[in-house]
């Protein structure tokens, strides 16, 4: 997977490239791409991809540090780790439906079931 080809935008995409560039980053680990990306936003508003309505988006916003961390987990998993966290003062969390496959999973989900 070239690093560089992942920062142009397709400019003209069809489902069936769309699918080619999703089976080309099926296994993906680096830095967000902009063409899997466009592929995932084509086949979602085709009806050929349909996100799991189950999973959710999790901020965590550290006040202390300002530091920001978004990942993605199953809605069960995010209000257990909401109730945990707010016992930290210095913690704030928002959960949401704005997920996106991309996102990383919260770490160690299974401790908030």
């Amino acid at each position: 997977m070239n690093a560089a080809a992942c920062s142009e935008r397709p400019t003209s995409l069809t489902a069936q490239s769309a699918h080619r560039i999703m089976q080309r980053h099926a296994h993906w680990k680096g830095a967000a791409c902009v063409q899997r990306a466009a592929a995932l936003e084509l086949l979602v508003a085709l009806g050929r991809y349909v996100l799991d309505s189950r999973r959710c988006h999790v901020r965590v916003l550290f006040k202390s540090t300002g530091l920001l961390l978004d990942f993605q987990c199953h809605r069960s998993a995010a209000e257990g780790f909401a109730r945990s966290m707010s016992l930290r003062a210095d913690s704030e969390i928002c959960i949401d439906r704005d997920v996106h496959p991309d996102m990383p999973p919260l770490p160690c989900s299974r401790l908030w079931p």
